[in-house]
């Protein structure tokens, strides 16, 4: 049974779901109005599901509606013939909602110091999923990061495997150490992404695309690279600079592709 905890505990994790509610049938069917089950994708052709709203053909044919409702991010109502559609000896009708969980596009900031501080902040008022990740777990703190969703106190590099890259992953690089910085942005031009950023000044910008082409990453991938990081609005402070990037981001997650 898909409760309204679950729902809110989804939504508190940020994870990619779809309901799916059936709101009318006709006819024999195998659940009725009001049935709801939860499908997540997880790779396979038909996700993952939670619930049920009557198992068989329809059930699978609703789940891969689900999917494609999570990949164009659209609510969708379906109206299936049991009988003529699918085979079913049932002869009935059902038409089913399928919504997509409002899920917060993540947001992930490599460094804590002053700038990430304050990015977490507006990133988070802004509507984003935030995970920030560092190795100084002085400042890697929940009371001096409150507004994060998720906090890893891990070397950038060996945290990767934990966070959630993906074709709406806004990533910002903003660590107290340039080597690192280069390191994290080679890595981070291997993986699927929405926006990612690099702070710093225009001449560690050309040095770090240089370099980055020299080791015959894309050039392509590395035109995605913002650098220097955010809206060119002469910013000095770190909270200057932190709402120059969430702008650029907000830009850039409005934008029509």
């Amino acid at each position: 049974m898909v409760s309204f905890e679950r729902l809110s505990k989804i939504t508190h994790l940020n994870l990619p779901a779809a309901l799916c509610v059936v709101i009318e049938t006709s006819g024999s069917t195998p659940r009725k109005a009001g049935s709801k089950m939860l499908v997540f994708p997880d790779g396979s052709l038909h996700g993952k599901s939670e619930g049920t709203i009557g198992g068989g053909a329809v059930e699978h044919q609703v789940r891969l509606e689900a999917l494609r409702v999570l990949d164009l991010n659209q609510s969708k109502v379906i109206t299936l013939s049991l009988t003529h559609d699918l085979g079913m000896c049932c002869g009935g009708q059902m038409t089913v909602f399928i919504e997509p969980i409002s899920q917060k596009p993540p947001c992930i900031i490599f460094g804590a110091g002053h700038i990430g501080e304050v990015l977490s902040r507006l990133a988070a008022q802004a509507g984003f999923f935030v995970v920030v990740t560092d190795a100084r777990k002085d400042l890697l703190q929940p009371e001096r990061l409150p507004y994060a969703h998720q906090l890893l106190a891990n070397d950038q590099l060996e945290a990767f495997n934990q966070l959630p890259f993906g074709p709406n992953t806004f990533i910002v690089v903003v660590t107290y150490d340039h080597q690192k910085d280069q390191e994290l942005v080679e890595a981070i031009l291997l993986k699927s992404f929405r926006y990612a950023a690099l702070v710093g000044s225009k001449r560690k910008a050309k040095m770090t695309i240089a370099r980055c082409l020299n080791k015959g990453i894309d050039p392509e991938q590395v035109k995605k690279l913002h650098c220097p990081a955010g809206l060119a609005i002469y910013a000095e402070t770190p909270e200057e600079i932190a709402f120059s990037i969430v702008a650029q981001m907000i830009q850039c997650r409005r934008q029509k592709s």
